[in-house]
């Protein structure tokens, strides 16, 4: 019976020296800014407009478009000098305060007061929607400058169907099989939400900018998909010719990339890129070099993150794209 209340008084003492060292580690993480929460609410799901929501752990607002917007009640100004941005979740902002975005900060710069920011980003498109949000858009504002935001993920078509690299291929696979997991799935979701430890260790752990960039970079040896970009960006140009609009594509590297200065092996998709828009006579601004020769390129980006931008991404492109928006 002693030995029984012993081994319960252990067994108490470790578990709450465990859970002061879990609050503890997660405060310093936190503090430190070591990790980054991921996750989005229900609302950019259901498509919801006029509401407030969460992601990536950042309070964000969405305006009667469902555009991400610095506050509730936000109003454009109403002037003809509209520049709409095209993307995905990393001109959406995700993990960064929207006065933190590229966007948010052009819009503050005194520089630019006669000009309108909309950041029409929609969370998981990809180029086969960049066309439609063109249109979209060109409805809802008028003759306006558009500058599509381009990462590297964007000719997959939302879904990375395969992984052909070696190297990464059973890593890969089996970070696949926990994923399609019911139990796992959800224990997931709802920690990446909520543990800063949980997400430093995963980060540490499945290497997910590597893994990523890996996933992406071989279906850019699939003349199909491709050819797939190509198409779009096809359907873009004409579309362009036709209402006498301009349009920009902004590049931006993957953090991987930007290790030891861009490896040019590497660099295969911005190669295949840029000879599509080469051919198509395609406006744009490629900022890998730049990302490439920043002393501390890793700092642009969220911990652990392929692609997202940190603070200091966001502050770095305002800056970078400042003199090319007109």
């Amino acid at each position: 019976n002693n030995l029984h209340k012993l081994m319960k008084k252990i067994f108490i003492n470790n578990l709450l020296i465990t859970l002061i060292f879990f609050f503890i580690f997660e405060i310093f993480l936190r503090s430190f800014g070591l990790a980054d929460l991921r996750g989005h609410g229900k609302e950019l799901k259901e498509k919801r407009t006029n509401v407030e929501t969460t992601v990536f752990g950042k309070k964000v607002f969405l305006d009667q478009y469902g555009y991400r917007v610095p506050y509730k009640e936000f109003v454009y100004k109403k002037n003809e000098n509209k520049i709409i941005f095209i993307g995905d979740s990393v001109l959406f902002g995700s993990g960064v305060n929207e006065e933190e975005t590229f966007v948010g900060r052009l819009r503050k710069d005194k520089d630019n007061e006669d000009k309108s920011y909309v950041n029409a980003a929609i969370i998981g498109n990809d180029v086969s929607e960049n066309l439609s949000d063109i249109k979209k858009n060109y409805k809802l504002f008028g003759n306006s400058n558009f500058f599509i935001i381009l990462t590297l993920d964007d000719i997959i078509n939302n879904k990375v169907t395969e992984n052909k690299n070696e190297e990464n291929e059973k890593n890969a696979n089996l970070i696949q099989s926990l994923k399609n997991n019911y139990f796992l799935k959800k224990i997931n979701l709802f920690l990446r939400t909520k543990s800063y430890t949980y997400l430093w260790l995963k980060g540490i752990v499945t290497k997910p900018s590597k893994r990523y960039f890996f996933e992406s970079f071989d279906h850019y040896k699939d003349e199909e998909k491709i050819n797939f970009f190509n198409t779009k960006i096809g359907e873009i140009k004409n579309f362009e010719k036709f209402k006498d609009i301009n349009i920009k594509f902004i590049i931006l590297p993957y953090e991987y990339q930007t290790r030891n200065y861009c490896e040019s092996k590497f660099l295969l998709p911005q190669e295949k890129i840029l000879k599509v828009f080469e051919e198509r006579k395609i406006d744009y601004i490629n900022l890998t070099k730049n990302f490439c020769d920043h002393p501390n390129p890793k700092k642009l980006y969220l911990n652990f993150d392929p692609v997202h931008l940190s603070i200091k991404g966001h502050d770095f492109v305002s800056k970078l794209i400042k003199n090319g928006i007109h």
